[in-house]
Parts: C-alpha cells; structure tokens; sequence
C-alpha cells in the first residue's frame, strides 16, 4: 500500500472512512444471512432449534473475524505512527 502524501489526507481520510461505513454494513449484512441460513423456519421452530442456528451462526462469524486479522499479517511496528497522535520516542542506540 503507498504512503499518502499530506496533499492527499483528506481525500484519502474521506475514502477511509466510507470504506469503514461499508465494511461495518457488510458485517451486518453477513450476520444476518449466517444466522438466517442457520436458523430453521423461525414460524415453525422450536426456542431450542432457535438457539442451536444462533450458537451456530456465531461460530460461523467468529471463524471469519479470524480469517479477517489475516489482512493485518503485513502491518509493520510503525505503520500507524503518522495517525496515531502519540508522540513516538525512538531510540537512537
């Protein structure tokens, strides 16, 4: 991914932002459709049957929130330093 240079930060932080917009949309999206797959028909089932689709849609869920951190594998110690607002203290030694 390249750097972003200063003239570039805003229209790079408007896009990131959109980005988390969808990507949290997609997230509900998803939820919704793992648990409706899960679930037999909500009219006809029992609180039991319920609760079995629901535990299973969030195993579901979970495993691919655990396949998501895979995106973060490539992040470096430093990558977040320009927008983090911490003052870094690096030692020269």
């Amino acid at each position: 991914m390249p750097n972003v240079t200063e003239e570039e930060t805003s229209g790079a932080s408007s896009i990131a932002s959109t980005m988390q917009q969808m990507s949290m949309s997609f997230g509900v999206a998803s939820a919704l459709l793992a648990t409706a797959f899960f679930i037999p028909d909500r009219f006809y089932s029992n609180a039991s049957q319920m609760i079995h689709g629901i535990h299973q849609a969030f195993l579901v869920l979970g495993g691919l929130t655990v396949l998501s951190a895979i995106v973060f594998r490539d992040l470096k110690s430093g990558d977040g330093d320009s927008v983090s607002q911490q003052k870094v203290l690096r030692s020269d030694g």
